[in-house]
């Protein structure tokens, strides 16, 4: 009975049906223990577990395996730094509903140094509407959800010829107003949520003016879904603070890397040219002709690039007659031990702790 006493001991239930589902395991083992061989008194309390507490456990496995899976392509691997986040994720749940739309937020996951964050939720049509969500799945290919409906993006782009359609869009804004959401990418691996809805990952970076010690209060509402009596918006979640690691450029130490599991940001300075047009180069992450970004680990001689192909997005902070200053801000869609690394190469430049 140890495992299964284990397994409802991470579950999240009122405390009355807590208690029933260890008796009532705790009976079924027990009447049955010289009836049956051991393997087959787990089957039968597990099978009697599922039935009877099946919403517990769903709820259970969508914030322990679900989580992840839905951000990074290699999710399903679970490590200690990933457990650290679990722990580490809001766990509370919020609702936003009116007659056309809902919306549950789950998890909340947030890095306060990188203003990067994770939301894991819910999504329901209530009624027919011609409004969709576009969504990436899990090759990073564009889907379209709809009420009942699960259509892949070209085959929408076809159909939908007159525009009729409408996008509908979550975004995350600070309470103050003076944070500003510069990336939104969601995330649909084909999951369902306990209540039905489909279950949606939306990873966000904000662009503040200056960064605060404390966490902002931070608000997810869903645009463009005709919301006049601001029904479809909720307060995020408090999450412990993401830790984060800084590597400092050897040649020039305003050239600063900060990188934790779900992403890096960068501060850098680069020369103006002659045919700059005032933007930043995200190729530099991935082009190897430029010399890409490189992780190089404690146990290996040779550096890594396999933090996936997640968004990268620039913003211009200082300026001068020869320079611009960029902060930019990548997503991992592999999960990596940032934990390991010994230090980053950048085009050739190398970043130390």
């Amino acid at each position: 009975m140890n495992r299964f006493n284990d397994m409802i001991e991470h579950m999240h239930m009122p405390q009355e049906q807590y208690q029933q589902m260890k008796e009532s395991l705790a009976r079924q083992a027990g009447t049955k223990k010289n009836a049956m061989p051991g393997w087959r008194r787990y089957a039968v309390a597990a099978a009697f577990a599922l039935c009877l507490f099946g919403t517990a456990v769903t709820a259970y496995a969508a914030v322990r395996y679900q989580w992840f899976q839905v951000f990074f392509d290699n999710g399903d691997q679970e490590t200690e730094i990933m457990q650290e986040l679990m722990a580490k994720a809001s766990a509370k749940t919020v609702t936003a509903e009116n007659e056309n739309y809902k919306f549950t937020v789950l998890n909340h996951l947030y890095s306060k140094e990188q203003q990067m964050g994770l939301i894991l939720c819910s999504f329901h049509f209530l009624k027919e509407h011609q409004t969709y969500l576009d969504v990436m799945d899990r090759e990073h290919n564009t889907v379209i959800l709809k009420k009942n409906r699960v259509v892949d993006g070209q085959t929408f782009l076809m159909e939908d010829t007159a525009k009729t359609d409408r996008c509908l869009q979550f975004n995350v804004n600070s309470a103050s107003g003076k944070e500003s959401i510069s990336a939104n990418t969601k995330y649909y691996t084909g999951e369902m949520a306990e209540d039905g809805g489909y279950l949606i990952g939306i990873r966000y970076n904000l662009d503040m003016e200056k960064k605060t010690e404390q966490m902002p209060q931070l608000i997810v509402s869903l645009e463009n879904a005709g919301d006049i009596e601001d029904k479809l918006k909720v307060s995020l979640p408090q999450s412990g603070d993401v830790t984060c690691i800084r590597f400092v450029s050897e040649e020039n130490p305003d050239n600063v890397f900060v990188i934790s599991p779900l992403g890096v940001t960068l501060t850098i300075t680069c020369d103006k040219k002659e045919d700059a047009d005032n933007m930043f180069d995200h190729d530099i992450f991935e082009n190897e002709v430029l010399g890409g970004m490189k992780l190089v680990m404690e146990d290996q001689a040779e550096p890594s690039g396999d933090f996936g192909q997640g968004y990268t997005t620039s913003v211009l902070v200082g300026e001068t007659e020869t320079t611009y200053t960029w902060y930019v801000q990548k997503e991992f869609t592999n999960y990596v031990d940032v934990s390991q690394i010994a230090y980053i190469e950048l085009s050739g430049e190398k970043y130390r702790k």
